[in-house]
């Protein structure tokens, strides 16, 4: 196992279903996007305001920010530390969490408020393209971890809230789980967790599937896309006026699976793509796309046309119905 533990609770959506995705792939270490650099140095920012008690516009310049260091960052990371500010109880920032060390599962808490016999579990999502929910499995799993701390509460400690803060999308959410409640997730997702931990062979095919290092080579992933997409009709053989007829049942079971199956097709388009430009791969043909052209400076390129005798202008058109009905009603 290495350092970073392959059972992460934010990728627990995919190792929970399928264990089989953590089957013979090799433990490389990837260079984040840019959007992932930039979610680490809002991190590292809000983690130094939390820890010194300071407003993130007067947060000093650091060679973990300083690349991506914005008015703008600032006051999206702002948001996060008054909203962390304002829980009740004893702050501790970038916790380690044991969540489940017989299975090697670990995590790292943003943010874990404790007291009144409540511990809050705060995660900041900095990204803006994904809407992030808080009933999600790795928030689950970051509950779970942090009853480590349950000694900290003056009271017992009967609830676990916790929180996802997405400023860039204005987005706050939260969710309370009872300790009972975590108890009876973990024993319902015990065999599961065995199965990632040993390398049970177990495949699921899912929307999980979308951020596996296997997803364009998986067999479970082809055969599920391709029944559904076929659905239950024998393709090898020609529609004949005796052909069964769809129901709308039939039609809304195959528009629900457009999502996926879309997905699936667009990586395998991908991966071969991919290998095209590598060699030669027999039946398989790239053809070039078109490259536009474009005029930069529009108002020089119009000037030489006119003195040259060209008109660059396409003639003028009316307005549609609903424009001039609009301009005849201002006018009134």
């Amino acid at each position: 196992m290495s350092a970073h533990a392959k059972l992460s609770p934010s990728s627990s959506d995919r190792w929970l279903a399928c264990s089989g995705s953590l089957i013979d792939v090799p433990d490389e270490v990837e260079e984040g996007s840019i959007y992932a650099q930039e979610g680490t140095a809002a991190h590292a920012m809000g983690e130094y305001c939390l820890a010194k008690g300071i407003n993130a516009h007067d947060a000093p310049s650091h060679k973990e920010w300083d690349e991506f260091d914005s008015f703008e960052m600032r006051g999206y990371v702002q948001e996060y530390v008054d909203y962390v500010n304002k829980l009740d109880g004893s702050l501790f920032v970038e916790q380690k969490l044991a969540i489940s060390p017989q299975h090697e599962v670990w995590g790292t808490a943003d943010a874990v408020v404790v007291g009144n016999g409540v511990i809050h579990c705060v995660d900041l999502k900095y990204g803006q393209g994904v809407q992030v929910e808080a009933d999600s499995k790795q928030l689950l799993l970051y509950g779970v971890g942090t009853l480590a701390f349950d000694w900290l509460s003056d009271v017992p400690v009967r609830t676990v809230v916790v929180h996802i803060v997405q400023p860039r999308r204005n987005h706050i959410v939260s969710k309370e789980y009872s300790v009972e409640d975590l108890a009876t997730w973990m024993t319902d997702n015990k065999a599961a967790m065995i199965r990632a931990s040993t390398g049970v062979e177990h495949y699921e095919a899912g929307a999980h599937c979308k951020w596996c290092r296997k997803n364009t080579t998986c067999g479970t992933r082809a055969e599920k896309n391709l029944s559904e997409a076929a659905f239950d009709f024998d393709v090898s053989t020609e529609c004949t006026a005796s052909s069964k007829d769809m129901t709308e049942a039939d039609l809304v079971r195959v528009f629900t699976a457009i999502p996926q199956i879309r997905a699936y097709l667009d990586d395998v388009e991908k991966a071969v793509a991919l290998l095209a430009h590598e060699h030669h791969v027999d039946g398989v043909k790239f053809v070039a796309g078109r490259k536009s052209r474009k005029i930069n400076d529009e108002e020089s390129a119009a000037e030489v046309l006119r003195d040259a005798g060209i008109d660059p202008y396409k003639p003028l058109a009316l307005y549609g119905i609903t424009e001039l009905t609009k301009r005849a009603k201002a006018v009134d």
